[in-house]
């Protein structure tokens, strides 16, 4: 508690009039002095006299001096001061207490107000340094924190005023001392005060408080200030610091936090941005895909002149955009698929689900799952599946080969183009659908009705419209045009530019029956203009089947006769069977149809 100045405090006129006051009633001759002997008020007394100190806590601020028998009324005089200067005294000391907790108080608001908004760790250290210096006195001051990945401290923010000898730092010594310091408060959390630290030069000293900057989970740094100035730090000092570094702390790690966050908000935002383009991409990709698949399979790819033909291509652009079942018949190697994909692609369901199924390529046990969905958990390791006519909901579903579809499977299909809707195996909820079904076989289904092989209710629910494609041989009109499309795209898969093909195959090839159909063809075509070693395919560069047929034919022209449907068919299998050395997964890719539906077909033809 610092001294009262008892001159200053009599200056004041109300205070004097009552030492006056106090002197007067004493009644004997008296002399109020301050500690240096200067007259406060009274008469100086003579050199013989008596003197009476006035104290405050056992420390003299002042004294009386009176006569010998004036020995009593000053020692009055004497107590009297002592026990005003005594209130006094704690009256400031109160005083100024009340004056440093209002400024800690105003110093927490201000800090408050002030880091609110923000938004870098770096101006919270700035703001809390320089309100700091109103209520603690430091010439330097720092905060520091610790990175956790690279493991080293870095300076947040640093405050000097310049009004000492900055050489002091630059003893390697003293540098070491400060480290060791902030590192024991880092690692202990703990705040350290350690005042009047001697330097090797003896020339300066100075005090230290440091305090770690600790939030709920971690110490995140420390902060520390320091005086070259006597200042000596106090525990109600460390006390306030401690709560200004833990505040410190705290608003920092909030700002690195929001920081992180932001930036993860901005990654996120630059994913979505990169998403949408991807999207935007895919989405334009879908739209080119469609319009392609629009261009690949419109009618204008079914290529002939012959009347047959041109029939067709006007039955498909009528029937384009009527949602009625389509039933397409025809020899196999036709192109009834072609025409089921020119049927969906040119009407208002382009831009949907065109979904085909070999029907003969599923086997009976998994035909209703494939075809309507199953429920997840049905059997072991099952997922649950759409099915085929989920997948083609307000598009096409193509039943291809439809005669060998089991006698419980068309059953089931006839009960769901009645009903327009389809249940899971393993569900109970009946799920609505729209889909157009076109259906293609290379069987004459009314004999198969009535080997009770199909039923007849499916037949007619199916052939609401038909298209029956012509055998190659019934339109060889087209035959010239159809090599010179295969030539083309051949060439093109091969690398082969520039072929052409001779008159002389052309005519071998146009006059030949095509057991196989347009399939055949193009597989004849492929192999020419992979074997071909010149640029041109003549009538060398073709099949034996070809030629030899072709010799037959004229050997045996006068007793020629047309085959029927049936002899073509064996004819092609076995050629197929033959060219391939009897490997029926490479014989059935030449027919253009499944192992299975190969199988099947060499136990009908006896083969």
């Amino acid at each position: 508690m610092e001294a009262l100045n008892l001159k200053k405090f009599f200056l004041k006129k109300e205070n004097l009039a009552l030492l006056d006051a106090i002197i007067a009633l004493a009644g004997e001759p008296a002399a109020v002095l301050d500690n240096a002997g200067n007259l406060i008020s009274g008469i100086q007394p003579a050199k013989k006299t008596s003197f009476y100190p006035i104290n405050i806590e056992g420390k003299t601020v002042g004294q009386v001096s009176a006569t010998a028998s004036g020995k009593t009324a000053a020692e009055n005089i004497a107590f009297i001061l002592s026990y005003i200067a005594e209130a006094r005294s704690m009256e400031r000391s109160l005083a100024d207490e009340l004056l440093k907790k209002y400024k800690e108080s105003n110093l927490l608001y201000n800090i408050s107000d002030k880091i609110a908004l923000c938004t870098e760790q770096a101006d919270i250290a700035n703001y809390i340094i320089s309100d700091l210096a109103m209520i603690i006195k430091f010439e330097r001051a720092s905060i520091i924190t610790h990175n956790e990945i690279s493991n080293v401290f870095e300076i947040l923010a640093f405050y000097d005023d310049g009004s000492y000898d900055e050489t002091v730092f630059k003893f390697k010594k003293q540098a070491e001392q400060v480290e060791k310091i902030n590192g024991k408060v880092f690692k202990s959390g703990r705040g350290e005060i350690i005042n009047n630290i001697i330097l090797s030069n003896a020339r300066y000293h100075y005090s230290l408080m440091s305090a770690p900057l600790k939030t709920k989970e971690k110490i995140i740094g420390i902060i520390n200030v320091f005086s070259f100035k006597g200042v000596q730090y106090a525990a109600s000092d460390l006390k306030l610091f401690l709560a200004i570094a833990s505040y410190t702390a705290n608003s920092i790690e909030i700002t690195r936090l929001y920081n992180a966050e932001k930036e993860r908000v901005k990654e996120l935002q630059k994913k979505n941005e990169e998403i949408s383009a991807a999207k935007e991409i895919v989405v334009n990709e879908n739209i080119n895909l469609k319009q392609n698949l629009r261009q690949k399979f419109s009618p204008n790819t079914i290529l002939g002149i012959s009347e047959p033909i041109k029939q067709i291509l006007d039955k498909i652009n009528k029937i384009a955009d009527i949602p009625s079942n389509v039933l397409i018949t025809g020899e196999s190697g036709t192109g009834k698929e072609l025409v089921a994909k020119a049927v969906h692609y040119s009407g208002n369901r382009a831009d949907k689900p065109f979904i085909a199924i070999n029907c003969s390529a599923i086997p009976e046990s998994i035909f209703e799952s494939e075809l309507f969905g199953i429920e997840k958990g049905i059997a072991t390791g099952v997922d649950k599946r759409k099915g085929k006519i989920l997948e083609a909901d307000n598009g096409t579903l193509f039943l291809d080969e439809i005669a060998d579809m089991p006698l419980a499977g068309q059953a089931k299909i006839l009960r769901i183009i009645q009903d327009r809707e389809v249940v899971h195996v393993g569900g109970s909820n009946p799920v609505r659908f729209n889909i157009r079904i076109v259906a293609a076989t290379n069987k004459d289904l009314m004999k198969e009705i009535a080997k009770g092989n199909f039923r007849e209710d499916l037949f007619y629910r199916l052939n609401v419209v038909s298209l029956n494609i012509p055998p190659l041989r019934e339109r060889k009109e087209d035959i010239p045009i159809l090599i010179n499309y295969f030539l083309k795209i051949t060439a093109l898969k091969l690398g082969r530019h520039d072929i052409r093909c001779s008159a002389e195959a052309v005519r071998a090839l146009a006059s030949h029956d095509w057991p196989g159909n347009i399939r055949e063809l193009e597989n004849e075509i492929e192999r020419a203009v992979a074997l071909s070693i010149s640029g041109d395919i003549n009538i060398g560069d073709l099949s034996e089947n070809i030629l030899r047929l072709g010799q037959q034919r004229d050997h045996n022209a006068p007793d020629r006769r047309i085959m029927s449907i049936e002899e073509h068919e064996i004819m092609a299998v076995r050629m197929a069977l033959e060219s391939s050395r009897w490997n029926k997964t490479a014989a059935a890719k030449i027919l253009g149809i499944s192992r299975e539906g190969l199988r099947k077909k060499m136990i009908k033809l006896g083969i």
